[in-house]
C-alpha cells in the first residue's frame, strides 16, 4: 500500500506541477466518448477485434471487481465484515461469467504477447507484463475456488491469503507498470481534446514560444505519458514508422515518460527525441486518432517543432518556404499576378455578399499549381450548371497551415489575422474549397480566434447539390411530391417469396445504376485515396464515394481507408522535403503501391497535395496508372450525361 501511494504520489506530483493543460469544453462529447471508448471499450475492439474483446474482458472485470476487493480488504483489517451479508453473496455469484471471460481474456493476451508477439509490442517480451498477467490470472482462479472451499479450512485460508497477497503485490507494481492505464485511461479519454490534433494559440505576449525543455510539458501531455498501454496502436498506422523510418509515436510517449521520472526537466526535448525524429511527422493524425486510451501524440510533435523554430532550429527546406510566406504570402513564392490571370481566365467574379452565396476559397494550389487549376475549372463548372451563385476574394494569402503544423506559430498568426479580416470585411458566410487543410484550418484553427464561418469541402457541397438536383427532378417528373403514409402488412418479409414493392425496388435501383453507367460511358473501376484531413481530421468519407457510386463507379478500397487512410506524406511540412535524403522509404511510394494493389486502373483524389505526392510516386515507379481529381471525374460525367 505504500509503495503503491509513493508511486502514484510522485506521478500526480509531476502533473500538477506542468502547465495547466487541462480543459473540459464540450461535456457533452467528452461524456459521449467516455461511454463508447471507455465504457464500451469501443475503439479497443474496433481495430483489433480479437484482442480488443480480449482486453475488454479484462477492463470490464477490473471494474467489476472492485466492490469485492474492497469489501475483502475491508474485511482483512478488521474494520468491517460484509462478506456474510446476503447482498455481497449474491454479487459474489454475478462475478463468476465476469471472472471466467478476465480469465480467458487475460491467458489470450498473456500468448499473444509472450509467443505472437505482433510488432508493435516490441522485439522483446516484457518480463513485467507476463507477471502482471500471471498475477491477474491468479486473483480470478483463486476467486473461483473461493466459492467452493470453506474458508475456515487451510485450504480456504491459504486460497484467500494468496489472492489478497497478489492484490497488494499487484498494487506495489501497477502504478511503474503499463497497466497504470486502467487507472488513469477513464481520465486521460475523458480530457482528451474534442479536436483532433488541437494546438491552441501561442500568446507571445506571455512570451510562449512552444516545447523546449521537459518541463515546458503541459499537464495533459504528462498525464498521457502515465497512462501509455504500450499496445504500438500508433507505431503500427504510423506512415512515418511504416515506411522505415526512425520516428515511432510510442517511442515518444515513453521516452517523456523516462525523463518525467528521471528528473530530466532541464533536458531539450530535440534531444530526449532527436531532433530528426521531430521533423519525420506528417501531422497525419494516425498515432492520436488510432490511440484507445486518449494519448495525444500531436501536442508533443508540433509543440516541440515549435520550440525548434523559436530557437532556428528549422530544416533548411522549411527555410525557404518560410520565406515565401513572408515575401508573397503563398508556399510557392510565386507572384499575384499569376492568381489574378487565372480568376480572369477562368471568369470568376470578385465575392459580393449581395451577389454571391458562396465564396470558393482557391488555396496556394488553387491559386498557383496548373494542374490543379484543371480541378477547380471543373468545380465551377459544375457550380454553375447547377446555378449556385459563386465568387473568389480578390486577393488571398495562405491559410497557415504549412506554417502551423511545422511550428511557426507567429508566421501562421500573421496569416490567418490577415485572412480573417478579409473574410470579415467581405461578409463571408459560406466557404467552398476543395483542399481538406484549408478546411481543417479555417474551420478549426480559426475558431480559436475567434472567428466561426461554415466551410465545407467540394464533394460534400456537391454531393449535397446533386443529391438535391436528383430528388427535385424525381419530384418533377412524378408530378408534385405526394405526402402519404404507409402501413405494413403483418405478413410481408415473413415468407420466401418476394412482394412487388421489393422486386421493383431493386428493378429501379439497377436501372440507377445502369443509367448512371451509361451517362458516364462503361462503368469505371476506381481507388479512392482519403486524404487524411479530409477523412481523418474532417470525418469526410461517405460523400466522396456517393459522387463516385453515382456514376456507376465501382469502388475499389485500398488496405488503409476512410478514417483511417494512409498517409501520402504531404502533411508537416514534407512537401517540400527533399524526398532523396529521407531514411527508409518515401510514404508516398508506399501509398502508391497500395493504391495500385487495388487492381483498379484510376486512382481518385481530393486534395492538391495528395495529388502531388503519389503523381511523383508513380513517376517513380514509371506506373501507367490513372489520376484523377473527385472534381474533374464528376464533371465529366456530368457533360456526357447531358450531352
Amino acid at each position: 500500500m505504500i509503495a503503491f501511494a509513493a508511486q502514484v504520489t510522485t506521478r500526480v506530483r509531476l502533473i500538477v506541477s506542468a502547465p495547466n493543460t487541462f480543459s473540459i469544453d464540450n461535456i457533452p462529447f467528452r461524456i459521449n466518448r467516455f461511454l463508447t471508448d471507455v465504457v464500451l471499450q469501443w475503439r479497443t475492439i474496433r481495430e483489433r477485434p480479437a484482442a480488443g474483446l480480449m482486453h475488454a474482458f479484462v477492463f470490464w472485470g477490473f471494474v467489476a471487481f472492485a466492490g469485492y476487493t474492497s469489501v475483502e480488504f475491508l474485511y482483512g483489517l478488521g474494520i468491517a465484515d460484509l462478506t456474510r451479508t446476503s447482498w455481497f453473496d449474491a454479487y459474489r455469484r454475478l462475478l463468476v461469467p465476469f471472472a471466467s471471460a478476465v480469465l480467458a481474456g487475460i491467458v489470450y493476451l498473456l500468448i499473444r504477447r509472450a509467443i505472437v508477439r505482433p510488432v508493435g509490442l516490441g522485439s522483446r517480451v516484457s518480463i513485467e507484463s507476463v507477471v502482471i498477467a500471471l498475477f491477474i490470472a491468479t486473483l480470478m482462479v483463486t476467486f473461483l475456488l473461493a466459492l467452493r472451499l470453506d474458508e475456515a479450512t487451510p485450504a480456504g485460508r491459504v486460497n484467500w491469503w494468496t489472492h489478497m497477497l497478489v492484490i497488494l503485490a499487484f498494487m506495489a507494481l501497477i502504478p511503474a507498470s503499463k497497466h497504470f492505464h486502467l487507472v488513469l485511461s477513464p481520465i486521460t479519454v475523458f480530457l482528451k481534446s474534442p479536436e483532433l490534433g488541437n494546438l491552441p494559440n501561442l500568446d507571445f505576449e506571455k512570451e510562449q514560444v512552444g516545447l523546449e525543455t521537459v518541463k515546458d510539458l503541459g499537464s495533459k501531455m504528462r498525464l498521457d505519458a502515465f497512462t501509455c498501454v504500450e499496445c504500438g496502436r500508433c507505431q503500427v498506422n504510423c506512415p512515418a514508422w511504416g515506411a522505415g523510418k526512425e520516428l515511432n509515436p510510442k517511442a515518444i510517449i515513453l521516452q517523456t515518460q523516462h525523463a518525467l521520472l528521471s528528473g530530466q526537466g532541464a533536458a531539450k526535448l530535440g534531444e530526449v527525441y532527436s531532433e530528426k525524429v521531430l521533423w519525420q511527422c506528417t501531422t497525419c493524425g494516425a498515432c492520436e486518432n488510432q490511440c484507445p486510451v486518449g494519448i495525444e501524440h500531436l501536442p508533443i510533435l508540433i509543440g516541440s517543432r515549435r520550440g525548434l523554430v523559436s530557437n532556428g532550429d528549422a530544416p533548411a527546406y522549411l527555410g525557404a518556404m518560410y520565406n515565401n510566406l513572408e515575401r508573397r504570402s503563398n508556399i510557392w513564392g510565386l507572384g499575384y499576378d499569376q492568381r489574378a490571370r487565372f480568376v480572369q481566365a477562368a471568369g470568376l467574379e470578385t465575392f459580393d455578399p449581395a451577389k454571391h452565396d458562396v465564396l470558393v476559397w482557391l488555396g496556394c494550389a488553387g491559386s498557383f499549381d496548373a494542374d490543379f487549376q484543371k480541378s477547380l475549372r471543373s468545380l465551377f463548372a459544375i457550380l454553375r450548371a447547377k446555378s449556385v451563385r459563386f465568387g473568389v476574394l480578390a486577393k488571398e494569402r495562405c491559410n497557415g497551415d504549412p506554417a502551423k503544423r511545422t511550428g511557426n506559430e507567429y508566421m501562421y498568426q500573421e496569416l490567418a489575422n490577415g485572412n480573417i479580416e478579409d473574410l470579415k470585411a467581405a461578409g463571408v458566410k459560406k466557404i467552398v474549397t476543395s483542399c481538406p487543410h484549408c478546411v481543417k484550418t479555417i474551420g478549426a484553427d480559426y475558431a480559436k480566434f475567434g472567428y466561426q464561418v461554415e466551410i465545407l469541402h467540394s464533394s460534400v457541397f456537391v454531393e449535397a447539390l446533386l443529391r438535391a438536383s436528383t430528388v427535385a427532378r424525381g419530384a418533377s417528373e412524378g408530378g408534385a411530391a405526394d405526402v402519404v403514409t404507409y402501413h405494413d402488412p403483418c405478413y410481408l418479409g415473413q415468407v420466401e417469396i418476394l412482394h412487388s414493392s421489393v422486386f421493383v425496388e431493386a428493378l429501379l435501383r439497377a436501372s440507377t445504376v445502369a443509367r448512371g453507367a451509361s451517362e458516364g460511358g462503361a462503368a469505371d473501376v476506381v481507388t479512392y485515396h482519403d486524404p487524411c484531413y479530409l477523412g481523418r481530421y474532417g470525418g469526410t468519407v461517405d460523400e466522396p464515394r456517393a459522387l463516385l457510386a453515382r456514376f456507376g463507379a465501382e469502388i475499389r478500397e485500398p488496405v488503409r481507408n476512410r478514417d483511417n487512410p494512409y498517409c501520402c506524406g504531404a502533411g508537416g511540412g514534407l512537401l517540400f522535403a527533399d524526398k532523396e535524403e529521407e531514411p527508409g522509404s518515401r510514404i508516398s511510394d508506399v501509398r502508391f503501391k497500395q493504391l495500385q494493389a487495388t487492381g483498379a486502373g484510376t486512382v481518385v483524389t481530393a486534395c492538391p497535395f495528395c495529388s502531388i505526392m503519389l503523381k511523383g510516386a508513380q513517376a517513380s515507379a514509371g506506373a501507367d496508372t490513372q489520376f484523377v481529381d473527385l472534381m474533374t471525374f464528376v464533371d465529366g460525367r456530368l457533360q456526357k450525361a447531358t450531352a
